[in-house]
């Protein structure tokens, strides 16, 4: 699992159902303009928002499309059995891993008990186990957690790179997961990254990887940068999670070929204002 990965975004109808057509076409779309894989049922992609049963379909339909690319469906579940049947269900299935967040209803918890949580659901998958670490909206994973139990390594969306350098210095793998600070993960050692940004400029960061691996670290920089210009004209620093997702998604629907609509309620949607929208779209032509 070396690369950039895309936790894509989910698309809904008018009626907040899953438009399982839209999503589809835009798992392929993005491994057309070359993602590494694909994460859905993240944060990006309101893993939170979705059924267990509507996780199910999706991850078959993106299997129809993977075409030899790596797909790691993301568990996000304050129930345990509800985990451990989507793992039952995945274990079956020809995908990478399975990228499982910690249950963080009762707060806090302890090492121990996230130790023994990380261990249990090894124990229940036949796929590798990321750890999905984002304080955020979560809990987070602590680097003693993920380096005593036998998940393949950790996403880490804390925002704070000295964390990632805490994992890499125990031995744990680290996908970075916080877009802005890929080129620095990857300087110390990051197996790559699972960007959300990557569903707006799919080529644009999959060129950062392949650059700092292809020793153009100045390279990589520059393009990371151009696309963290762009996206400073409407990500702003005071949004939390849910409105930079929605913000993202509503850029998505206007530089891109397929239409997510919006998000699923009770998430706001986010309404961009027209001057921005020609803006924007100018800027993503360059």
């Amino acid at each position: 699992m070396r690369g950039l990965f895309i936790p894509q975004l989910t698309a809904f109808n008018k009626n907040q159902r899953v438009d399982y057509l839209a999503t589809k076409e835009h798992g392929a779309w993005l491994l057309e303009k070359g993602a590494y894989g694909l994460v859905p049922f993240g944060t990006f992609g309101e893993g939170s928002a979705l059924s267990l049963n509507e996780k199910k379909r999706i991850t078959n339909d993106l299997l129809t499309i993977s075409n030899g690319k790596l797909v790691i469906p993301t568990v996000i579940s304050n129930s345990l059995e509800e985990i451990c049947e989507y793992i039952e269900f995945a274990n079956s299935l020809p995908i990478e891993a399975v990228m499982v967040s910690p249950p963080s209803y009762f707060r806090p918890i302890s090492n121990e008990k996230m130790i023994e949580f990380y261990r249990f659901i090894c124990q229940k998958s036949l796929h590798p186990v990321l750890a999905y670490s984002i304080p955020a909206t979560a809990v987070r994973v602590p680097s003693v957690v993920a380096s005593s139990t036998p998940v393949w390594g950790v996403k880490d969306s804390s925002g704070d790179i000295t964390l990632a350098t805490e994992f890499l210095k125990d031995k744990v793998k680290v996908l970075i997961g916080t877009d802005r600070l890929l080129v620095d993960a990857l300087k110390l050692g990051a197996s790559g990254g699972i960007c959300g940004l990557g569903n707006l400029f799919p080529d644009r960061m999959a060129s950062v990887y392949r650059s700092f691996a292809g020793g153009k670290v100045e390279e990589s920089e520059a393009t990371l940068a151009t696309i963290l210009n762009f996206t400073s004209r409407f990500l702003l620093p005071e949004f939390g999670f849910g409105e930079s997702i929605a913000a993202a998604k509503a850029v998505s629907n206007l530089i891109n070929p397929i239409n997510l609509g919006e998000m699923r309620l009770p998430s706001a949607s986010y309404q961009l204002p027209e001057q921005l929208k020609s803006e924007l779209i100018a800027l993503a032509k360059e």
